[in-house]
């Protein structure tokens, strides 16, 4: 099968997954439960979930200090870019807190250019703020929140922190097999979230075992089914297709959601969406046929 039909369904797989995360983390988590231990507890599961592929490739690739360093890293990144993600929802609202942050896609692609000197796919970048337009349509609404110049920092921080852990894993990906990067990723994770939120581990026998069945799950859809494919799409498409399919995420997410909770969908959420698919979709054929 050619690299590229790979890369744009890994993609596409990696974002579904990363759009069944945050509905299995609303049904699992309480509101007075610890994030910090929360995200520990979800890499630990990943980690489990990747052992039996992880095992058989200890011997086989062999990682220096730079690399180690560099997983560590985009592992400390992503933990503090969630918690962070979370705040901003409770301080602006979900859909700026959402927009603001699904602006990595865009600070992705322009440090890849910068840092990798990268340019597979690069045209993919005029569709970028098309599709973050469609997120505007679909997920504005009026929900009341304190739009303070903090706030927006808040909400900021992930789409930085995201967008230089996501070139840090396109690195990665040209000389280290994924299930490795992944499956280091999810150990430091855990073993710098989990002793921080030690005190309130305790605290998550509240959520019950339903509970945490979801979380465990989600932990598998942000880690495993989500990141680990969502490097084959870096190593097979690169940073611009990758990084723009995943604009379709929080539109799923709110899809189901809204059918979940059996809401109707509003006008501006389906023309939201169209406009963010067709221009993923479009790039996505034009990719196919190597024309960006």
């Amino acid at each position: 099968m050619d690299d590229s039909l790979i890369g744009i369904g890994a993609a596409i797989l990696a974002t579904v997954s990363w759009s069944l995360a945050p509905i299995a983390i609303k049904q699992g988590v309480r509101s007075d439960t610890n994030l910090t231990a929360v995200a520990g507890v979800r890499a630990l599961v990943a980690l489990l979930a990747l052992l039996p592929l992880t095992i058989p490739r200890i011997n086989t690739y062999t990682l220096n200090y730079y690399d180690i360093a560099l997983i560590l890293t985009s592992g400390i990144l992503v933990g503090v870019s969630d918690l962070f993600y979370i705040e901003a929802i409770k301080k602006l609202g979900s859909w700026k807190a959402i927009l603001i942050a699904y602006q990595y896609i865009l600070i992705a692609q322009i440090l890849a250019f910068i840092m990798l000197n990268e340019v597979k796919g690069i045209y993919a970048t005029i569709f970028t703020p098309l599709a973050l337009l469609g997120i505007y349509i679909a997920l504005k609404d009026g929900e009341s929140s304190s739009s303070t110049p903090t706030n927006f920092l808040i909400a900021y921080i992930p789409a930085v922190l995201w967008g230089f852990g996501t070139v840090i894993s396109r690195y990665l990906i040209s000389g280290i097999d994924a299930v490795l990067i992944a499956s280091l990723r999810s150990f430091f994770i855990s073993i710098i979230f989990i002793p921080l939120g030690f005190k309130h581990l305790h605290g998550l026998k509240n959520v019950g075992k339903q509970g945490l069945l979801y979380m465990f799950i989600s932990g598998f859809f942000t880690h495993v089914s989500g990141f680990l494919i969502f490097l084959y799409a870096l190593k097979f498409v690169g940073t611009f297709i990758s990084t723009l399919a995943n604009s379709m995420g929080p539109l799923i997410t709110q899809l189901i959601s809204k059918k979940l909770s059996n809401e109707g969908l509003s006008t501006r959420h389906v023309v939201g969406t169209l406009v963010t698919t067709m221009s993923v979709v479009l790039t996505l054929v034009l990719n196919a046929l190597n024309l960006i």
